[in-house]
């Protein structure tokens, strides 16, 4: 078993104190901050794998009367991976560029302009381990995988639950195909 740090966005919270006790008396292990707009539950959870983990921790928060909305992406910048691998913030540049290393380091997830730049973790993870560059988390990456792959079903989830019911057929054939 190991521990798995991620954080599951969830919908409103009309009042923040019952329902940070509410999920605190049935897991102790996550710690919800958030207002009436919207709020973050921050897991830190043993599980066999990361996507047990994410997946344990959405039925306890909504067993919680949570309203579970994603599973937060960890974002990242050049310099993030340049920590993450050990190597410097130059090198990694070379590799967003394709002149070091294999080439093809995933585009940013966040572009905005010449300065913003935002990675996908689970992206940028896969493509260093496949391409043997930096020392890589395997913890961290497997939890900013499985936080991708569950943030996609669960938007998947809210679209069927939004679909009308003819066109819900539909895209349950989609996803289940």
């Amino acid at each position: 078993m190991s521990t798995y740090w991620f954080e599951l966005a969830v919908g409103p919270v009309s009042d923040l104190e019952e329902a940070a006790e509410r999920l605190y008396s049935r897991c102790g292990d996550g710690q919800l901050s958030g207002d009436e707009q919207g709020g973050t539950v921050l897991f830190s959870r043993e599980a066999r794998n990361a996507t047990e983990a994410i997946l344990s921790a959405i039925d306890d928060s909504e067993r919680s009367g949570l309203a579970v909305t994603g599973v937060m992406e960890d974002l990242v910048t050049i310099d993030d991976i340049a920590e993450k691998t050990g190597r410097s913030a130059a090198a990694v540049g070379h590799w967003t560029t394709g002149e070091r290393g294999p080439g093809g380091l995933p585009a940013p997830a966040i572009h905005r302009g010449s300065r913003v730049k935002l990675y996908s973790w689970a992206e940028a993870s896969r493509w260093l381990a496949d391409a043997g560059l930096g020392k890589i988390d395997s913890i961290a990456a497997e939890v900013a995988a499985a936080a991708s792959d569950v943030d996609a079903l669960l938007r998947a989830r809210q679209v069927l639950r939004d679909a009308p019911s003819g066109k819900r057929e539909v895209l349950v054939k989609l996803v289940a195909a």
